[in-house]
């Protein structure tokens, strides 16, 4: 709790060992700082979706159609697999609508044309539709590929890494996402194969790593070809924020994304159901930390009957709100800093977080239930007065609070009726 309530962040400005991006890059990069994505010369707020099955279940239609919602809700990025084969627990064949399998003879080595050519009429929508793909060429079914039915090996897995590499170099919209998820420990050397064979014939795109739950890709931090670190939690969503954060503070500084927790509505996990307050808290409980979050929903990951109505869940128009809410002015400029707080920061399950500008004239605070907190407004140093709003998390709507000195403390109770809440704090006058 000591990091948490204490860290003053000067590792936001240390310089990154990633390189540095290039001005107008169609290709996703690392920011120069190490913090932050940028895309077209522009920053780029990561706000992922989880469609592990678009490949192999969806229609050519059916997936248009998702990306067209999704894009047009504000989501900048999808994370989808090669070859889902059913989820956790399910063994069925990795074929696609027209029955089509991946691999001829199942050897990664020797990839089956009519099954990529289905690949790439997705990937070239979402580049048209500005959406970055996540592709986890490996995972399934809990590591299924590698683990169960033993087909991507070390032996095979360069050479399928190379192959990848060279047919998609030349297609902006793609982040490598190597591992199997399984514990980053796991078949390192098949990791690394792999990871070696993209570097050989790709140099553009780069690269993550998508551990199990409880675990983070930052067990390969120091190796050159991780470019950001990926954090799975599943259902343990008190450690969110500590995850998040520690990879945070490493050195060299990488953008950490917490690529999958609780699915929204999920059936499987022991603290459900899965909230749409829940959903609220563990991607904020990320973005506060200083990470970036994917969001995702039973229904659309697995492609249950009901997937085309859950596009419009509670949960996903919440990260809608929110992404206005957090991607608003100069977002990249924010880190995190408890020490925002005088009292209330708590921890676990009342954890209430807050990000605060370098440049002085903004802090965002996130209430994760109804409670009352004290913030230093001397932590606002661009204004003479400091204008605080309430912003609903489910509508966007604001609340004029009022405006007060930019000194002492003052406290703040969440509105009535609320589960949770941001206070916007802003300087004004000079």
């Amino acid at each position: 709790m000591i990091l948490l309530r204490f860290a003053v962040i000067v590792a936001c400005l240390s310089p990154s060992l990633a390189q540095a991006a290039s001005p107008s890059s169609p290709y996703l990069q690392v920011s120069e700082n190490g913090r932050y994505f940028v895309k077209d010369g522009s920053p780029f707020f990561w706000l992922g979706d989880t469609a592990w099955s678009i490949v192999n279940r969806y229609t050519p239609d059916e997936a248009e159609f998702y990306l067209e919602s999704r894009r047009q809700q504000g989501f900048t990025v999808v994370h989808i697999m090669l070859l889902f084969d059913g989820g956790p627990g399910l063994t069925t064949a990795a074929a696609n609508q027209r029955n089509e399998l991946p691999f001829v003879n199942m050897d990664p080595a020797t990839p089956n044309e009519a099954y990529f050519q289905n690949v790439d009429r997705i990937v070239r929508l979402a580049q048209v539709k500005g959406l970055v793909l996540v592709i986890l060429p490996c995972g399934g079914s809990s590591g299924a590929f590698i683990a169960k039915k033993k087909i991507i090996a070390r032996v095979n897995a360069r050479a399928y890494g190379r192959w990848l590499g060279k047919r998609y170099r030349e297609m902006p919209g793609i982040v490598w996402s190597n591992g199997f998820d399984l514990k980053p420990w796991m078949y390192e050397d098949v990791a690394r194969e792999f990871a070696a064979g993209l570097r050989e014939t790709d140099q553009r795109h780069l690269i993550t790593y998508h551990p199990s739950g409880g675990a983070s890709s930052s067990y390969f931090h120091h190796e050159d070809w991780l470019a950001a670190n990926f954090i799975q939690t599943w259902a343990d969503y008190l450690k969110i924020y500590p995850m998040v954060f520690a990879d945070y503070l490493r050195t060299p500084p990488k953008p950490v994304v917490h690529a999958e927790g609780a699915y929204e509505e999920g059936p499987e996990y022991p603290t459900a159901p899965i909230t749409p307050l829940l959903v609220r808290q563990q991607a904020y409980w990320a973005y506060m930390a200083g990470g970036f979050h994917s969001y995702g929903h039973n229904d659309m990951w697995r492609k249950n009957p009901t997937w085309k109505a859950s596009l419009d869940a509670p949960g996903a128009k919440n990260m809608g709100v929110l992404k206005r809410i957090l991607a608003s002015g100069e977002w990249w400029k924010r880190v995190p800093d408890q020490s925002v707080f005088t009292a209330g920061a708590s921890g676990d399950k009342t954890l209430n977080t807050a990000l605060r500008s370098t440049s002085g004239d903004s802090a965002i605070v996130y209430l994760s239930s109804p409670t009352t907190v004290s913030i230093d407004m001397s932590k606002l140093t661009a204004g003479k007065t400091v204008r605080a709003r309430w912003i609903h998390t489910e509508t966007g709507a604001e609340t004029a609070i009022g405006d007060f000195p930019n000194a002492w403390a003052r406290s703040f109770t969440t509105p009535a009726g609320r589960l949770d809440a941001v206070l916007l704090l802003e300087t004004a006058g000079k």
